[in-house]
């Protein structure tokens, strides 16, 4: 059976996976760089995500308390509780960092063609997002 810390370090790496890295996610959660994140959750963790660590970490990302201590089996095309509301907030984050406000439409487009985007492929792509903000750009 898996420790409560080998349950927060496996949902940290997918959420790297997610934000693209260490060093984006270590950005999205106020860190200068990803050196902590990949402490904690890197090839070699040399720290535990502690019960601290990890609601801050929630709390930062708009994740509902506890997510991390909940084994996530992600498979595409199957909704989980939340998915809505990390779409909207990652296009939201990204949208921010490049100074746009667009339209509400083009909002709820954007957000949509994310969400269609997890379905298949069980995850958020922050490199996704900004390729689709450069066309709206455009």
């Amino acid at each position: 059976m898996k420790s409560v810390f080998d349950v927060r370090r496996e949902n940290l790496r997918q959420l790297m996976k997610t934000w693209g890295g260490p060093t984006s996610l270590a950005k999205k959660l106020g860190y200068s760089n990803g050196s902590y994140v990949a402490q904690l959750a890197g090839p070699n963790p040399s720290r535990e995500v502690s019960e601290k660590v990890a609601r801050e970490i929630e709390r930062k990302l708009g994740l509902s308390i506890g997510y991390l201590d909940q084994a996530h089996e992600r498979s595409p095309g199957k909704l989980q509780d939340g998915d809505i509301s990390r779409c909207v907030k990652a296009v939201s984050t990204v949208l921010r960092d490049a100074g746009l406000n667009p339209q509400p439409d083009t909002t709820a487009n954007l957000v949509q063609l994310v969400f269609d985007r997890l379905q298949l492929t069980g995850e958020i792509d922050e490199r996704y997002i900004k390729q689709l903000i450069q066309l709206v750009k455009s």
